[in-house]
């Protein structure tokens, strides 16, 4: 397989990815955005997966996100509209490739990548089929379990000055284990100024859970484990039962937050790789 880093536009601005080809297969292969988290840390995430993906013969494309790593925009601010739209943008980027069946595009991303997989999924038909690992399903659900009482203090924070940047645990709890400290660590090593406060804001606001719908008769692949820690896996379930069919879900036992992009990247790539070797390379035939 080859990685490359390759450039495309969405609203104006130039995106920067990962391109994951396979090797040794002929002809156009069906193909995979993958939508990073809420970290915005994109290579760490899913390119182990990417990697998997492309020894069964299916490209990937691990995008940054506007405002992320090596793409352009406002740094580190995530809103879900724009990102389902970057999606759409770099799925007909691949569709123009020689070596991609524009016919069989689909996504996938993990955390809040999940969630804008399923928006993106439900907002644009272009996307053939859809997996979200670990998703968020519904912000403001999400947000005031993490922070309890202490939600409504933060909203009003937000609210009097979404600019203003904090850590991302600001926003984000996690518990006081050493992987949630790494995983800390790195967010600060990827938004060294720290993310805006509005970010809060945008995620309350963001409900794919209730899109998931939309995304029918396309399939949907959800995957969750039962002790996620950062996202519950009650989200998962949620927007597994509000989307219609064909639909999945797959419940670990564990993991935690990261153990399906983690120590369990291979069995989700096994999950992964049956779901879209049903509802994404089985629209070439």
């Amino acid at each position: 397989m080859s990685h490359d880093i390759v450039h495309l536009e969405s609203d104006g601005l130039r995106l920067q990815g990962v391109l994951v080809t396979p090797a040794g297969f002929s002809g156009p292969r069906p193909a995979v955005v993958m939508s990073h988290g809420w970290s915005g840390a994109v290579n760490h995430r899913v390119l182990p997966l990417a990697d998997l993906l492309a020894r069964a013969g299916y490209v990937s494309l691990a995008l940054d996100h506007r405002g992320f790593g090596g793409s352009e925009g406002v740094r580190g601010r995530s809103e879900p509209a724009e990102q389902a739209r970057d999606v759409s943008a770099a799925a007909r980027w691949l569709a123009g490739r020689d070596d991609v069946d524009g016919t069989a595009i689909g996504v996938l991303g993990a955390s809040f990548g999940g969630a804008i997989a399923i928006a993106s999924a439900a907002r644009d038909d272009f996307l053939r089929a859809c997996v979200a690992i670990v998703p968020v399903g519904d912000g403001e659900r999400w947000l005031s379990g993490l922070h309890g009482d202490a939600w409504a203090g933060l909203r009003t924070r937000a609210e009097a000055d979404p600019a203003a940047r904090v850590e991302l645990p600001s926003m984000m709890p996690m518990p006081d284990t050493e992987p949630a400290r790494a995983e800390a660590e790195l967010m600060r090593q990827a938004q060294p100024a720290g993310y805006p406060l509005e970010n809060a804001l945008l995620a309350a606001a963001f409900s794919p859970e209730s899109e998931s719908a939309a995304i029918a008769p396309r399939a949907l692949c959800v995957i969750a484990t039962e002790d996620d820690s950062v996202v519950p896996v009650e989200q998962a379930k949620r927007v597994h039962a509000a989307a219609g069919e064909p639909k999945e879900l797959h419940l670990l036992p564990q993991g935690d937050h990261g153990g399906p992009l983690g120590p369990l990247v291979e069995t989700t790539a096994e999950i992964v790789l049956a779901f879209f070797d049903r509802h994404l390379a089985g629209v070439r035939a």
